[in-house]
């Protein structure tokens, strides 16, 4: 049976999303204060970002507090 339809968009349970993907990697737009200490920085394009084996991180300053974002590998 398909998800439900509210309001015209379909229903996406980014916990069910996250096992679809794999028990790896973390959910996109899921914040974390800190960082696992295996991570390695990466530049990009111009833009930095933490790698976390699969997982991949954005920083970002929540008022004076970084932040980092899961983001979809770059």
């Amino acid at each position: 049976m398909p998800p439900p339809n509210w309001g015209g968009g379909w229903y996406v349970d980014p916990v069910a999303a996250a096992v679809t993907v794999g028990m790896t990697a973390a959910v996109v737009g899921t914040m974390v204060a800190s960082l696992p200490p295996s991570c390695s920085p990466v530049m990009i394009g111009g833009t930095t970002y933490e790698q976390c084996g699969a997982t991949w991180y954005q920083p970002q300053y929540i008022g004076t507090q970084v932040q980092y974002v899961v983001v979809p590998a770059p």
